[in-house]
């Protein structure tokens, strides 16, 4: 039951990521735009915005990260939206190596419009 509980986690922290890259890909969006689509995705599966870190980087296409982000990103450049996650382990230690608190990651990458 643990491993289905972490496993939908990462589901969901994967459809945030994808839906951070989509709105962070849209001409003129912002890091704010990103966050903030992602928060509320994750609301609305039950996760607390708030126990999540996001992360927006922006590449050109030889993967050179741009000093500006999004402010600074031109058509083709690459959006990567980053999420990591806490994953509390509610069966204690039960299962030996997947107790306490499991770090999850979740990476979306789209090109800039």
């Amino acid at each position: 039951m643990e491993f289905g509980r972490a496993y939908l986690r990462l589901h969901i922290l994967t459809n945030a990521s994808r839906e951070g890259a989509r709105a962070g890909s849209l001409p003129g969006s912002t890091t704010a735009d990103v966050t903030s689509t992602v928060g509320n995705f994750l609301s609305s599966a039950g996760i607390a915005p708030a126990t999540c870190s996001v992360t927006v980087v922006v590449t050109d296409k030889f993967g050179t990260v741009r000093a500006g982000g999004l402010t600074a990103a031109q058509q083709g450049d690459r959006v990567y939206v980053n999420i990591t996650h806490n994953f509390e382990v509610l069966t204690g230690t039960m299962i030996p190596g997947f107790s306490g608190i499991v770090p999850l990651h979740a990476t979306c990458v789209f090109a800039h419009e």
